[in-house]
């Protein structure tokens, strides 16, 4: 069986059809995981700030403009 490693900068095309018609095996690559680690303590630091942060701390689309309570942000 062969193997995709995905990184940082996504998959190509040839690696979506090694997976899709395939079978190979997707491997995350340590970069990518330090990269989404990185990525969510941003948006957690961003969640429990007072500042307002459009899709963390407001509503979407339409609600943008309604804030969201620090108790109810983990449920959005």
């Amino acid at each position: 069986m062969t193997h995709r490693s995905i990184g940082t900068s996504g998959m190509t095309f040839d690696d979506v059809i090694a997976v899709a018609r395939d079978n190979a095996k997707v491997v995350i690559s340590d970069d990518a995981l330090a990269a989404m680690s990185a990525t969510r303590a941003h948006v957690e630091a961003l969640a429990v700030s007072p500042e307002p942060v459009y899709g963390v701390s407001t509503g979407f689309g339409a609600l943008a403009n309604r804030y969201v309570s620090v108790d109810q942000r983990a449920q959005l």
